[in-house]
């Protein structure tokens, strides 16, 4: 089928997916905004971060660190009540979260923390629970030709934030005055989002895949005849719901019930392992020390922009790029390439981009004479940052959300997404809190480290099942769950008895 073709019988998933993924917008904006606003002047004046800088390190840290905290025990949150809730309920909750941190966090006063750290957390368990049920919503709504597409569209949204975010918090550093309006004005715009993420959850529809979980299938046939913009008696939505039952049969066959004990059978075991791995690797890839601390990477790792401003816009010209890149891979990337060799092209430059960085920041210090701001070699490791973060949104960017969230079947999805979101939390937090302190203290060897763990994941994903081109029902093909003609058979069986 034409894309065009293809784009045009699909656009209500595509819509779907885009509005589910607003919620990633906020995740992003939430994700970004910590770094620029906590190096903003007025932030450190009201909360007394200016006098020593082990002090702001640890202020700085302690803020973003706690988001991905909050994170890691929000991706729990949706398997514990999935059964009694559908994806648009956990939509409305997690906005709910965001709009009560990011209230707290507008409303802190200095000189304790103790509010932003409190809105921090709250506003991460809504990053957990939509970095939770956002990839599998879209996942269980897309058509196999478009699950890729839609897929990154949570990437997309995300370095939309980011954007956003950074470019905010560069807007009130240039225009308005050093007060706490300046800190503030960035923060009160997640409440806006957040408001955008709990109206729109109200108007989509259910998926499919969980209705038909909760053996409702009638309104499954609804909802997926919807969501294909086609008739319940047409072929692929006969074929497609005879899928879906031929699955959900075959898990209530080997066990009765839904059991956590599941996930440790082989068969399901190798998917938490891959979804543990993805996530730890893109993790310790050195995108989000750049990410959440980018003014303080230009500053304390001594890239060469010095000021507040100029550090500011570095980060938005950051953002950009990973804007451009994304689309890049959402619209030729993700339907050129299998995933694996995407991430394994993706690993071996980061890791090469970051060697580089390490070897001229620890030839070409900045503070000797002759390496300032726009000297070649702060021109040469910009670029080489640049680099990097380019190779990152056109791979593990976006994949590792991708991957985890399409690998798992359906009686489990919820427990092992839930498990692979909250490892990539879990390092995430790690990775957030010992930057700083790390740039602080060993300087470019931060960057050699973050290298190797680049190589090491190019070479641990090309022994990677590839997932390209599989409706979910067939992850359990590829993963050996059961044989092709097996599931053949049952599918046959199923279209019969309709």
């Amino acid at each position: 089928m034409p894309p065009s073709t293809l784009l045009k019988k699909h656009r209500v998933a595509i819509g779907v997916a885009a509005i589910v993924n607003i919620g990633s917008i906020l995740f992003g904006f939430d994700t970004g905004i910590a770094g620029g606003v906590v190096a903003l002047g007025s932030f450190k004046e009201e909360f007394n971060l200016a006098a020593s800088a082990t002090e702001y390190a640890n202020a700085s840290s302690n803020v973003v660190a706690l988001l991905n905290a909050g994170a890691f025990f929000g991706a729990l949150i949706p398997p514990l009540m999935v059964r009694f809730v559908g994806r648009r309920s956990l939509l409305a909750v997690a906005s709910f979260l965001f709009l009560l941190g990011g209230i707290l966090q507008v409303v802190a006063s200095g000189p304790a923390l103790g509010m932003i750290y409190a809105g921090r957390v709250i506003a991460g368990l809504g990053v957990g629970v939509i970095s939770n049920v956002a990839p599998v919503f879209v996942a269980e709504c897309s058509p196999k030709e478009l699950r890729g597409v839609n897929m990154s569209l949570f990437e997309m949204f995300l370095v939309s934030g980011g954007m956003l975010a950074y470019w905010t918090t560069y807007g009130c550093s240039l225009h308005l005055p050093a007060t706490s309006t300046q800190w503030r004005t960035p923060l009160s715009l997640q409440i806006i989002l957040a408001a955008m993420v709990l109206i729109s959850s109200f108007f989509l529809p259910e998926s499919p895949r969980w209705l038909a979980r909760q053996a409702r299938y009638e309104d499954a046939v609804k909802s997926l005849s919807y969501l294909r913009s086609a008739t319940a008696d047409s072929d692929e939505i006969i074929e497609e719901m005879a899928e879906i039952r031929a699955q959900i049969h075959e898990e209530l066959s080997i066990a009765k019930g839904r059991t956590v004990c599941e996930i440790f059978e082989r068969r399901n075991f190798i998917r938490i392992l891959w979804s543990l791995a993805i996530g730890i690797c893109a993790m310790w890839c050195g995108h989000n020390s750049i990410l959440y601390y980018a003014p303080t990477v230009w500053y304390v790792a001594q890239i060469g922009y010095t000021g507040q401003n100029s550090g500011l816009m570095a980060s938005g010209i950051f953002s950009c790029i990973k804007f451009i890149s994304t689309i890049v891979f959402m619209t030729s990337g993700v339907y050129l390439f299998r995933r694996k060799t995407l991430l394994i092209g993706g690993g071996f430059f980061m890791g090469v981009f970051l060697f580089a960085l390490g070897a001229v920041l620890a030839t070409n210090p900045p503070t000797a004479p002759g390496n300032e701001a726009g000297s070649t070699s702060a021109q040469g490791m910009m670029a080489l940052i640049y680099l990097f973060v380019t190779a990152y949104s056109v791979s593990w960017g976006p994949l590792q959300w991708i991957y985890i969230g399409e690998i798992f079947p359906l009686r489990i999805r919820d427990y092992g997404m839930a498990i692979g979101a909250a490892n990539i939390w879990l390092w995430n937090f790690v990775v957030s809190k010992i930057t700083p302190i790390a740039l602080l203290n060993i300087g470019w060897k931060t960057w050699m480290i973050f290298a190797a763990c680049n190589i090491a994941g190019a070479l641990l994903v090309s022994f990677l099942p590839e997932t390209k081109d599989l409706t979910l029902e067939q992850m359990d093909v590829l993963f050996g769950a059961i044989d092709e003609s097996t599931r053949r058979h049952h599918i046959e069986a199923n279209m019969q008895e309709k």
